[in-house]
């Protein structure tokens, strides 16, 4: 059995999965913002990128359970508010049916990935206080 070592929160999946969205939600956003509702797009840019930046927070605390966790929760928070403000680009207008449901459900699972992090963040035993934190490797 192989253990693929993180080495950057770049390379965990919950990052890689609010970067996409944000960066979808940027390329889409990008040709409305002078002909449509400025506050639901400017809110759709804020959040999405407020969640990559939670995550790497989460990832700068990973050695202390209680800041990686709340920062987790932040972006689990912001993930579940950019579902709402995604309902409500819908009913404006701003964004398509489609094109919103396909948002939606993006966020949705990756509210449903953070979720799962922070589950097992809570079920793995906490380094004791005698474990020398340099008996952690590097990327942990």
């Amino acid at each position: 059995m192989s253990i693929h070592v993180i080495a950057s929160y770049q390379q965990l999946p919950v990052y890689q999965m609010a970067f996409q969205g944000s960066t979808t939600v940027y390329h889409w956003a990008q040709p409305l913002l002078a002909t449509s509702d400025a506050d639901v797009i400017g809110q759709l840019l804020t959040l999405s990128r407020a969640i990559c930046a939670d995550i790497a927070a989460a990832w700068s605390q990973r050695r202390q359970r209680a800041g990686f966790i709340s920062h987790l929760s932040t972006a689990h928070l912001a993930a579940t508010e950019m579902q709402s403000w995604i309902e409500a680009a819908i009913v404006t207008g701003a964004l398509t049916p489609d094109t919103g449901q396909d948002l939606h459900d993006h966020y949705r699972d990756l509210s449903t990935a953070l979720d799962q992090l922070m589950a097992t963040a809570v079920a793995v035993p906490q380094l004791s206080e005698k474990t020398s934190v340099n008996a952690l490797p590097a990327t942990a």
